[in-house]
């Protein structure tokens, strides 16, 4: 009964938690006509950006699609003005006027119309007016910022979970211009009902054809297979429902990516779990049938049916099984709160669709357990069972070792998962990414003016703090930035390559190593011109590794002062990880920020290097002047460079906690299978124990005829578990791109740790058999 609470409970907290992420979107009445426009470049990479121009080719060109909406990626943070009051507010979403086209908001006051009459009109979220007007009605009150005066035409009330959950939203200034190069916003079509999503993912790639594909390779006097080896482009519609869990691309949106991967985990766990369980169930019932074997033929002497004697024995298990499930619910409803914190969440127990649902479950699994046992002790022969020879079965005994050993082969499952997820979270978290980050403070930006300006003054203002080192600054941050890509040229080879501006003193700063030539210097003119530097894997990809100073290459991108041509390599870099360790190192080129104006748009985070003394009081010097200098009215939010990075790797590190919280749980209820089982297997044998004891044999010999089974089965199970895990884990391990190789140990210690914890187990109890007194059992032979 604690193997089925403990399961039940592990399903019902797996299912709470998949509710909730597959509850995203479900409450949008158009979710099944919504996609999200996604492109997947030459390198398969996969953007979730779309340009500016083809949302409405695709609504002119494709009668399927009937609207589109274009909006800024992720919702701003802006000091508003508010009854002559400044206040920080978070979540304003930009985009065009068909917002609420796409996403069924309930409209409390105004109406979505209204909204779309004019840029200078606002939506405002119910929540978010009562904060600032309190009970006034928030129609027709202004709100400033951005240079813009907005006037309060729909209030707007969030139910559920959705991809956008804006506190505010308003409309861009002018329509976005822009080319078919530029991935710079975030792009959702609506289809019609019904519509074929294979046919539509044709059509729209039909369109990108015909307006870019075809076009640049004339223009570049290639062949269009050609071009599309270099620089092709699929267009993907990802529908709005699946995003969550099941996005193709690295984003998933602002309320960020599922994980599906954990999930799917988890579920099979507790599935496990409750296997395992049921399995300790229907094998101590078994077991301990013999105990029963004479109530059996007893009652059937008196003429009571098969039928009858099943539904009894039956009936009495799904008892216990129900009170199992009940038991589950206050397990569950203990650690919700702890697993909430674990997981970030904010999961209810009270779902009474999904407790039926596992309730349905519970007892469907209790029937499965209580007729198996059940029906097993209706087929007892009175006479034989009279006699006491039940506990002769063959078919009994088989039964039961079948059970112990695929009980092992969880077990050990579960043990050597947990020692090679161990290994590789252990592995990430050692090894050399390429760059040193400690005592590396980051500061990001709120304010979209003059950044680059304001870097400039802070960096000459704050180095002269003594226990400042370093304030530098680059675009492409580590643990996940603003990024920045293109294809870039070189002779006949081109590549989808990551821009990175930096500023000269960035990547000493970071104690990233140089291969081959030097790092951009403030000496040299050219090094903010044309001058670039590249990393290790876009040097392999233009196959000059052993020779890459002086050659020059091409951008896909420039400027009015500089086209982007003939940019001249000065040094490499060695390779250093950007994002977490299940991603690849990018081709990348790195330049001044000075070397394409446009790209200090990308400016959003400055970096300190600070001192490790003082250092609370170091980032108190800097907040004070932060606030005073650089960005009045906005939150100042500084982290540590390596803590940032270690998010990368948090999701695993999770996955390493549960598995080891599983494998604990697993293991302790085998553990108390295996002590009631060999319980009864012995009490079963006492009086052969007996006759061994009185012929003379010692106290090794018995415990050792009394052990050999069950090492027996343990053994064969750990032969038969060596190839399921090893598939099942490399299949895990396959998901990095940096990772260890299948390590043999677990494969080793794990039947040794089985056989150790059998020879405690099952040795305790059957040394405790040889001390038996042999009167006892040998009086009526």
């Amino acid at each position: 009964m604690f193997g089925l609470t403990v399961g039940f409970a592990g399903l019902l907290i797996v299912l709470l938690y998949l509710n909730d992420e597959e509850s995203y979107n479900t409450n949008n009445s158009n979710s099944n006509e919504i996609y999200r426009v996604v492109h997947k470049m030459s390198d398969n990479d996969i953007w979730a950006s779309s340009n500016n121009v083809e949302g409405l080719k695709f609504k002119e060109e494709i009668p399927e699609i009937n609207n589109f909406y274009l909006s800024r990626s992720w919702p701003n943070s802006k000091v508003v003005r508010v009854k002559g009051k400044d206040i920080y507010l978070q979540d304003i979403l930009v985009g065009n006027p068909s917002f609420f086209d796409f996403f069924s908001f309930e409209i409390v006051e105004g109406s979505a119309q209204s909204f779309k009459e004019s840029r200078s009109n606002l939506a405002i979220s119910e929540e978010q007016a009562i904060d600032l007007f309190g009970k006034e009605s928030a129609i027709g009150k202004t709100i400033e910022f951005s240079d813009r005066s907005f006037i309060i035409t729909t209030v707007y009330k969030i139910t559920g979970k959705h991809y956008f959950m804006p506190k505010m939203v308003v409309q861009f200034k002018k329509e976005p211009s822009g080319h078919w190069g530029s991935f710079s916003n975030n792009l959702f079509v609506k289809v019609n009902k019904e519509s074929d999503l294979k046919l539509l993912n044709k059509k729209v790639n039909e369109v990108w054809f015909k307006n870019v594909t075809e076009p640049q390779a004339k223009k570049d006097g290639i062949s269009i297979e050609e071009f599309f080896e270099k620089h092709g482009t699929t267009v993907i519609l990802e529908p709005l429902k699946d995003i969550r869990l099941k996005t193709i691309a690295s984003d998933a949106g602002p309320e960020g990516k599922g994980n599906y991967e954990l999930i799917i985990i988890m579920l099979s766990l507790s599935i496990l779990l409750i296997i395992i369980s049921c399995v300790n169930f229907i094998n101590l019932s078994i077991a301990s049938a013999t105990q029963r074997a004479k109530e059996v033929g007893v009652k059937k002497t008196l003429g009571l049916s098969k039928i009858s004697l099943t539904q009894q024995y039956a009936l009495e298990i799904v008892l216990q099984g129900l009170i199992a499930f009940i038991l589950s619910l206050i397990t569950v409803e203990l650690i919700l709160p702890s697993f909430n914190d674990f997981m970030k969440k904010e999961i209810s127990i009270l779902n009474f669709e999904l407790l039926i649902k596992v309730g349905c479950i519970a007892m469907l699994i209790s029937l499965l357990v209580g007729f198996i046992p059940a029906i097993y002790l209706s087929k007892f022969k009175s006479v034989e069972v009279l006699k006491g020879n039940v506990s002769r079965s063959k078919q009994g005994i088989f039964a039961r070792n079948i059970m112990l050993g695929l009980q092992f082969l969880i077990s050990g499952f579960f043990l050597s998962g947990s020692i090679i997820i161990f290994y590789q979270v252990d592995y990430m978290m050692n090894k050399d990414l390429g760059f040193e980050g400690d005592q590396v403070v980051l500061v990001n930006m709120n304010a979209n003016n003059d950044r680059y300006k304001k870097y400039l003054l802070a960096k000459k203002e704050l180095v002269k703090h003594p226990s400042i080192d370093v304030v530098t600054s680059n675009s492409y941050t580590i643990g996940g930035g603003s990024s920045n890509s293109t294809n870039v040229d070189y002779k006949d080879i081109s590549v989808q390559t990551y821009a990175n501006a930096i500023d000269f003193n960035y990547l000493q700063t970071m104690n990233v190593k140089l291969v081959k030539g030097r790092y951009l210097q403030e000496s040299f003119a050219s090094d903010t011109l044309k001058n670039i530097l590249i990393n290790e894997t876009l040097a392999k990809k233009f196959n000059i590794y052993d020779d890459p100073i002086g050659k020059k290459i091409d951008a896909g991108f420039g400027d009015e002062v500089n086209d982007g041509k003939n940019l001249i390599i000065v040094g490499m870099l060695k390779d250093y990880h950007t994002n977490g360790l299940d991603s690849e190192i990018l081709p990348t080129m790195m330049m001044h920020w000075n070397t394409f104006d446009w790209m200090k748009q990308n400016f959003w985070w400055m970096q300190f290097k600070i001192k490790p003394d003082n250092a609370q009081e170091t980032i108190k010097f800097i907040e004070n002047y932060w606030h005073a200098n650089i960005e009045q009215g906005y939150p100042f939010r500084a982290q540590f460079l390596n803590k940032r990075f270690a998010r990368t790797y948090k999701k695993y590190q999770n996955q390493k906690t549960l598995f080891l919280i599983l494998t604990s749980v697993v293991i302790f209820i085998s553990l108390l299978g295996l002590f009631a089982l060999a319980t009864l297997t012995i009490q079963q044998r006492l009086k052969e124990v007996a006759i061994r004891k009185t012929l003379g044999a010692s106290v090794q010999e018995i415990m050792f005829q009394l052990i050999k089974n069950f090492l027996k089965i343990t053994l064969i199970a750990s032969i038969i578990l060596i190839p399921i895990a090893y598939y099942l884990m490399q299949t895990w391990l396959d998901n990095f791109i940096y990772r260890i190789d299948m390590p043999i140990l677990p494969f080793v210690i794990t039947p040794i740790i089985l056989t150790i914890l059998v020879f405690i187990v099952v040795g305790l109890k059957a040394f405790k058999a040889t001390k038996i007194d042999l009167i006892k059992y040998l009086k009526f032979e």
